[in-house]
């Protein structure tokens, strides 16, 4: 007997959809139980019969509202379930059409998915990535997903995955996989045991788990922020690269069927970098040693996904019915005079014994011991500019490691921190271990070096230093001062003159954080101390939700932030005020900040950012020169220059371009001890037009070209249908309460529900409590901890599952398959019906579409409403069937029910409806062939039937004068 999508069949005594047929494997979906769970089955060794849903018992009359509640379920359980993009079946989110063309691009691959997404900060990845990992998984092309990314976004990609597209994802570290190894076999490797893992980039590298994670084998692998590991810079072909990052991102990209890469800055400037990305594709893009690839623009241009903000904003100009959803950019620097001498005399002092320190490392023979010097002394002097408090902190750490080495007789030598992590941490970079930015700078804080003498001579030097450091109190503080001034920046932002009275202030240093959180309220009296909130790196993933949760809970604040919010967070429906305490030297690390706030879903109409500059400093005599090109090489070409990392440096560029010229004696020295590794050659600049041409030429800029009006027709329509938001709150509302559950109000600002689940609406491995729930996705959005009612919510599929499950359940108290109602918009008898009808779609991998179809019939004429008076009798007043009526109800519901009365006109409908949806398939395959010539994955998309139908419902409209209605 063969079988094909749609079909109904009985097996294992339970009714089944029949999914997808793969030779002799049988894929179905079980129809008549409370979890709507896909198995495969092996035809050979089962019995399949033929199944069907049995019609309406005429016997057993229930209620309109049961009735509705049904009818509301299956819709629910198929939103946009006609249309031709798989993944809005399942997601939660509603995405704009440039938000699918991603999707277009990867079907468009065929069955092998390899892509780089570069669009612009803000602009929505890892939705188009969580969108094309839905589709992939509900095309049966993938089933198990890996996502390597920072440390610090797992807990959002977990949400992301969770919320939008009902996907399970565990994160894997060693802290996590305590938790996790309790509920897998002995002996087992826990990679195998997971379908949807994510981790770090820093974890997963490790010679201990990498051997694990890679043969647990993937069908897609994700990796965020994937400019990190990228191939480092080679200038000849005898010049040897090592990054473990890159090393693990080439292994897990050749073991893998699909793979996506996303970041926002692809391109560092150097060729060979930018193409190691395209490599990793593995689709014949790159050509030529690796040293001095070849692109082929022809093939890559299928497989990179690359808009700049600037494409998107002219695409809603010229195509989406809704205005440009981005924020303008209100962006200032505000200079801080030093205004004490107490400061001056730290900073000069500090430079010049920084001077004192690579004087001593050039003394050495040892190479590392020279550049582990510069880093230290940079990040020192970086610290004195950042805070007194942070200077502090650094100066007694060494102090403290000195006496240590003293007390030891230790002339050795030594550094518990790489010297790439070292450079990472005094230049604003990624860092090559998974160390959080507290504990690297703490490391690099103990890096010493030299005789006992020299370390005695230090230790007496640190002690003046420590001294000096302490003269600069809170008072004398210039920029704390600044920024806590009456009518200053920060004032005005409490009181409301930008927007909403929260702003987030970045610092890069815990310490600098303490003593912001401390000294704020202290020297801003209109700020009480509780509305002063920090998170920094060693916060724990708990603590840090609910910091996050109290900021965004509280009627104003402040949030001071190192970057471990800087970079993949959204912090947009937090706040739309920013503030750098201090200058970071990598640009890329501001824009990156700036985007967290700056981006797509922003409610505020303008972003307010502020960066302190301290005058006669590196920061403003050298920094703003480069902030000033990056910031013109952003409005002339609409994208951020290369990202910085390898060896395009801030320290590097500024000595190869000159500009340490005017500097004091002391700070000139940082430049002076920077030494060109052999075989380097000449870095490159960044901010050269000759550089800004390449990526340029090499980008893929612009792809804006795919017109999606009318598959987001198709979702319009379909959310017209199923009702608009407040029935769909009236739906879960009724229907929670119907299964016993206790619904009562918070009495909290947003207004949010407790919900006490039943045994029935228990989801396993869920709270059998919802604390804090809304039916709108901005509260949810915008305040951590409350949990959005939507259509993909577990407890919200739990109770679409429960009340279909009544349509097989004569037995059930709440039977709704039959009602009878009065009504004044009926002339005579009229059948309401609702088929659930599936179309099989052909192609080389035939799939199915539902949707629930109303047909009305009246009983006395023999006549039939047309579609949209029929739809429109879902909606009319009702109420119950006036007495003496009970008599004649079971004869019309006997002849309703009788398939001679509806059947030629059910299939004129369905027939109709059938080519609707084949003229809106070719459509489709005409709009996307105007840019993606053929695209295969629409091959036998317009080849529809209809493979089966069934009569849910039978609502009996009888009608009353409207008199008696509104007695």
């Amino acid at each position: 007997m063969g079988y094909r999508s749609g079909d109904i069949v009985s097996l294992r005594r339970r009714l089944w959809r029949v999914d997808l047929v793969d030779g002799d494997v049988l894929c179905a979906t079980c129809i008549d139980s409370d979890s709507a769970e896909q198995h495969r089955f092996f035809t050979p060794f089962e019995r399949i019969e033929r199944g069907r849903i049995h019609p309406p018992n005429p016997e057993i009359i229930g209620d309109v509202a049961t009735n509705r509640l049904l009818v509301q379920a299956f819709r629910y359980s198929m939103v946009h379930g006609t249309a031709p993009l798989m993944s809005l079946r399942k997601s939660a989110v509603i995405p704009t059409e440039y938000q699918l063309a991603p999707v277009i691009m990867a079907l468009n691959q065929g069955e092998r998915v390899r892509m780089l997404i570069a669009d612009d900060v803000g602009l929505g990845k890892t939705i188009e990535a969580g969108l094309i990992v839905s589709e992939l998984k509900s095309r049966n092309l993938a089933s198990r997903v890996l996502i390597i990314c920072p440390q610090n976004l797992r807990e959002q990609w977990k949400d992301a995955l969770r919320f939008f597209f009902q996907i399970d994802a565990k994160i894997f570290s060693s802290v996590h996989l305590r938790g996790l190894e309790r509920g897998i076999p002995p002996g087992a490797n826990p990679w195998d045991c997971y379908p949807c893992i994510i981790t770090s980039i820093d974890y997963i590298k490790s010679e201990r788990v990498r051997p694990f994670a890679i043969s647990a084998g993937w069908d897609l692998v994700i990796i965020d922020e994937a400019h990190l590991a990228a191939k480092p810079h080679q200038s000849s072909e005898k010049e040897s690269t090592g990054m473990l990052r890159h090393t693990l991102a080439k292994e897990v990209a050749k073991k893998t069927k699909h793979l996506l890469l996303l970041t926002a800055t692809p391109h560092n400037g150097y060729t060979d970098t930018f193409a190691s990305l395209l490599t990793m594709l593995d689709c014949g893009i790159v050509t030529g040693p690796p040293h001095e690839p070849v692109i082929n623009r022809a093939l890559a241009k299928d497989h990179v996904c690359q808009r700049r903000r600037k494409d998107v904003v002219d695409w809603f100009r010229s195509h989406a019915a809704e205005d440009n959803p981005f924020p303008t950019r209100d962006q200032k620097e505000v200079a801080v005079d030093l205004a004490f001498p107490e400061e001056h005399t730290i900073i000069n002092e500090l430079s010049n014994y920084g001077t004192g320190l690579l004087d001593l490392a050039e003394r050495d023979d040892r190479i590392e011991v020279r550049t582990m010097a510069r880093w230290v002394v940079l990040h020192l002097h970086r610290r004195g500019l950042s805070s007194p408090r942070a200077l502090q902190i650094s100066l007694e750490n060494r102090l403290k490691r000195i006496e240590e080495k003293i007390r030891e007789e230790d002339e050795r030598q030594e550094q518990a921190i790489s010297e790439g992590h070292a450079k990472a941490v005094a230049l604003d970079e990624e860092g090559d271990s998974d160390l959080s930015d507290e504990e690297a700078s703490e490391r690099l804080d103990q890096v010493v070096y030299g005789s006992l003498t020299a370390l005695e001579a230090e230790a007496e030097r640190l002690r003046d230093l420590m001294k000096m450091a302490r003269d600069v109190t809170p008072a004398k503080d210039s920029k704390l001062r600044e920024l806590t001034r009456r009518n200053g920046y920060l004032d005005l932002a409490m009181r409301g003159q930008y927007g909403p009275r929260k702003v987030l202030i970045f610092t890069r240093y815990k310490d600098t954080l303490d003593y912001l959180a401390r000294e704020i309220p202290k020297k801003l009296k209109s700020i009480d101390p509780a509305h002063v909130f920090a998170v920094y790196g060693d916060l724990n993933e708990k603590n840090r939700h609910e910091v996050m949760e109290a900021f965004i809970r509280a009627e104003y604040g402040v949030l001071v932030a190192t970057d471990c919010i800087s970079e993949g967070v959204n912090l947009q429906h937090m706040a739309n005020q920013v503030i750098h305490y201090e200058l970071p030297w990598n640009p890329n690390r501001l824009e990156q900040r700036n985007g967290r706030l700056d981006r797509y879903g922003q409610p505020e109409p303008e972003v307010h950012i502020r960066t302190l500059v301290m005058r006669d400093t590196l920061d403003a005599k050298i920094l703003r020169v480069l902030y000033e090109k990056a910031q013109q090489i952003r409005e002339d070409y609409g994208f951020s220059p290369p990202f910085f990392g390898d060896d395009a440096d801030v320290i590097s560029l500024i000595g190869e371009m000159g500009l340490d010229v005017g500097l004091p004696p002391a700070q000139r020295t940082l430049f002076d001890s920077y030494q060109e590794r052999p075989g380097s050659g000449q870095r490159v600049d960044p901010f050269s037009e000759e550089t800004i041409e390449k990526i340029k030429r090499e980008s893929f800029y612009g792809q804006t070209g795919v017109d999606l009006e009318d598959v987001r027709a198709r979702m319009a329509l379909s959310e017209q249908v199923i009702g608009t938001e407040k029935d769909f709150e009236r739906f879960v509302r009724n229907g929670l309460v119907r299964f016993g559950c206790e619904i009562t109000e918070n009495h909290d600002r947003n207004q949010t529900l407790r919900i006490l689940l039943s045994n029935d609406l228990v989801v396993p491995g869920l709270p059998d409590v919802i604390e804090k729930a809304t039916f709108e996705k901005r509260i949810a959005l915008q305040e951590a901890g409350i949990e959005q009612l939507n259509t993909g919510h577990p407890v919200v599929r739990r109770l679409i599952e429960l009340v279909k499950r009544d349509v097989f359940s004569p037995e059930t108290k709440m039977y709704g398959r039959v009602c009878v109602v009065a009504t004044p918009n009926v002339a005579h008898v009229t059948a309401l019906y609702h088929f659930l009808v599936r179309y099989s779609i052909g192609g080389a991998r035939p799939s199915l579409v539902e949707e629930i179809v109303p047909v009305a019939c009246d009983l006395v004429t023999g006549s039939f409403p047309g579609e949209e008076e029929a739809a429109g009798l879902d909606r009319v007043e009702m109420v119950p069937l006036p007495p003496g009526r009970e008599a004649s109800v079971k004869k019309h519901l006997v002849r309703a029910l009788a398939e001679d009365t509806w059947s030629s006109i059910f299939a004129e409908r369905i027939e109709a409806r059938r080519q609707e949806l084949v003229a809106e398939r070719e459509a489709l395959r005409e709009q996307l062939a105007a840019v993606y010539p053929d695209p295969g994955w629409l091959s036998g998309a317009a080849e529809i039937s209809v493979a089966s139908h069934d009569l849910i419902s039978l609502r009996l409209l009888e009608p009353v004068p409207t008199a008696e209605v509104r007695r």
